[in-house]
């Protein structure tokens, strides 16, 4: 498939289980490696990189199972990501944590261990690890997967603000079509490994071929 996304946007990815959106995600990052074809970041080829060179280039990635070090406290956990920034000091990585924690909402869990945390709270944790590293791309898989409905909507508010005050691309694997619909985001809808149909989710919904992907029949 071939697809552009440009900078400062963000696309939402639907789809089958199986069709390969999370394959997808895997490839851009690295810990699948493309058959053929190219993937470049801002100009550059990445597809022959390793994972740490490609997250170096600034793509970051947040996959579906929390991955945070739970004896350790929400700032520690943002501490260990900051620190992928040589460019900034210390005091400046103090800042980007402090900003970092306002951003997802954890001002009152600073100092509390990542395990102890609520399953949307470590979400929200490790969705600003993968944003302390100043990322030019963000990658998102399924970041609302478990969460309640005041969490996810939450996780629009934090999802939103990172686009538009930040200017990061965003792109983001999701099943829960509320939080789609909040995002109000371009929509590709994948199956078997290429893009069906690019468009609004009302555009989407209204589909009947997308209709026969997810329920086996244009009824």
């Amino acid at each position: 498939m071939t697809l552009d996304i440009p900078e400062g946007e963000m696309r939402v990815l639907l789809g089958p289980n199986g069709c390969g959106k999370s394959t997808f995600l895997k490839t851009l990052i690295g810990l699948h490696r493309p058959t053929s074809g190219e993937i470049r970041l801002a100009g550059t080829r990445i597809d022959r990189l390793h994972p740490h060179e490609i997250a170096r280039m600034g793509v970051s990635t947040k996959l579906q199972i929390p991955s945070v070090f739970k004896e350790l406290s929400v700032y520690q956990n943002l501490r260990i990501a900051v620190q992928r920034q040589t460019k900034h000091d210390g005091r400046v990585q103090a800042r980007v944590i402090q900003d970092t924690i306002e951003m997802i909402g954890l001002n009152a869990f600073s100092e509390s261990r990542a395990g102890s945390l609520s399953h949307g709270h470590q979400q929200w944790l490790e969705i600003g690890m993968a944003i302390a590293s100043e990322p030019r791309i963000l990658l998102l898989d399924e970041p609302t997967a478990g969460m309640t409905p005041e969490e996810t909507q939450q996780t629009v508010r934090i999802v939103s603000k990172l686009n538009k005050t930040r200017g990061m691309s965003v792109v983001i694997v999701e099943h829960d079509m509320a939080f789609v619909s909040e995002l109000n985001a371009p929509i590709l809808v994948l199956n078997q490994g290429t893009i069906f149909f690019e468009g609004s989710l009302q555009e989407v919904r209204s589909n009947e071929g997308v209709k026969e992907i997810y329920f086996g029949s244009r009824a």
